[in-house]
């Protein structure tokens, strides 16, 4: 049995995809796919149920997987205790945030990470919500920055930790007769021609989700770029929901004001989330350590 052998399984389990598990280790298909054939012959037993559909483990190989995540567990543990005699932290961070997030908070948490850091590589994906849990429960990503809207339909396979409460603002053209007073009621927020951030054709975001709890509502756009959903609200064709805590970035943009909605709290939580099956390395701890105190300044400020 070889070490390597656990990284891959551990990656097939946690991708449910050969293909993809390969990408992520960086070989090629037919490597991994030998060498996690190998280790079922040495141990004797299958360790996954291959189908058209993917590949699934078996009763026995949730056992072995289970026992690998901590075995690598510790070998990270040794890791970083040299890396911290070498003062120097290594390797790739995949992450998934959320675009409000990515536009505010985020920026100065990588910045902070990268002086920190500047030998480990950040990848960040920005998408929608439910986009990016998609992605984290298919380990595309190791983590996620996420606008909790709602139940999340796989938090029973999810570490979810809140970083922040917040609620929702309607952004709206400094053009619009709406932008003359500080707040509107939720009946004139719904009325208004929406823009919504949508990063596949699926409509089933988290904002829609939430906005259907409170009635109908007009989507005038799904956008998957924030300049342009920027330039559509301050072009006055639309409006947008989005977390107070962005407040101050809108302002700064001078076309967009951000209302309150007076007679209603549209309540979200801003979370981290990892599936239950990726063991966090000490980089990704690092990195969640740097978000948590850059969102706890944010919340200061705000």
């Amino acid at each position: 049995m070889r070490l390597e052998q656990l990284y891959h399984i551990i990656a097939v389990a946690q991708t449910g995809s050969i293909s993809m598990a390969a990408e992520r280790s960086y070989i090629s298909q037919p490597a991994l796919s030998s060498s996690v054939s190998k280790l079922e012959i040495e141990l004797g037993v299958p360790l996954f149920r291959r189908s058209n559909y993917g590949v699934q483990l078996t009763e026995t190989g949730e056992a072995v997987v289970e026992k690998a995540i901590l075995a690598i567990g510790l070998l990270e543990d040794i890791k970083a205790i040299a890396e911290e005699s070498k003062h120097a932290l290594t390797g790739n961070i995949h992450l998934a945030v959320e675009p409000f997030i990515s536009n505010t908070i985020m920026v100065n948490a990588l910045t902070t990470f990268k002086c920190r850091h500047p030998h480990v590589n950040v990848l960040m994906k920005v998408g929608e919500s439910n986009n990016n849990l998609r992605d984290i429960a298919a380990g595309k990503a190791d983590f996620g920055v996420l606008m909790k809207t709602c139940e999340l339909p796989e938090e029973k396979d999810l570490f979810i930790k809140e970083l922040f409460n917040d609620e929702l603002v309607l952004l709206v053209s400094r053009e619009s007769e709406l932008a003359q007073s500080l707040s509107v009621t939720l009946a004139e927020a719904m009325a208004q021609p929406l823009v919504l951030y949508n990063t596949e054709f699926a409509t089933d975001c988290g904002m829609s989700k939430l906005l259907k709890k409170h009635g109908d509502f007009n989507v005038a756009y799904r956008l998957d770029s924030f300049p342009m959903l920027e330039r559509v609200i301050s072009s006055n064709l639309c409006a947008a929901f989005a977390p107070k805590c962005m407040s101050d970035y809108f302002l700064s943009r001078e076309s967009i004001v951000p209302l309150e909605i007076s007679d209603a709290k549209l309540d979200v939580s801003i979370v981290m989330a990892w599936t239950k099956r990726h063991h966090l390395s000490l980089i990704e701890k690092e990195m969640m350590e740097t978000i948590k105190s850059h969102c706890s300044i944010s919340k200061l400020v705000g």
